[in-house]
């Protein structure tokens, strides 16, 4: 892929559709840093390039989710915000919080073997 040009303003919602092989996974991991590529990514007009995926604040929702099997449906949605050594007590209330929003309360302590498929789909990425 080559010539690729795309602006995303602020709060703005964005979905790369097209078929098979178009690229647009490889896009949203040029824009998350997590491939190697030619050019350059800005965000706000400054070159983000250098910056590693982990310091962009990037974050995308794959098509299949890949939940951690050996945590609950809360422990899963809290994994980023433990991660960044966030406080326990903000924590929970945020999975709570989220929980009521996606209307999963009731999953929060099963694991995700337990999960029917559009149970599964429904829960938001570990590190969201």
């Amino acid at each position: 892929m080559s010539g690729l040009s795309l602006t995303i303003e602020d709060k703005e919602v964005m979905a790369l559709v097209g078929p098979n092989g178009a690229g647009k996974t490889t896009v949203l991991n040029v824009i998350a840093g997590l491939t190697g590529y030619k050019g350059e990514v800005l965000f706000d007009g400054k070159e983000v390039d250098r910056v590693p995926a982990h310091r962009r604040g990037v974050g995308y929702l794959f098509q299949d989710l890949a939940l951690f099997p050996h945590l609950t449906v809360a422990a899963n949605i809290a994994y980023g915000l433990k991660a960044h050594g966030y406080d326990h007590a903000l924590i929970a209330d945020r999975v709570d919080e989220l929980a009521r929003a996606l209307r999963i309360e009731k999953l929060k302590g099963r694991y995700p073997q337990s999960l029917s498929g559009g149970e599964n789909r429904g829960l938001p990425l570990p590190g969201r």
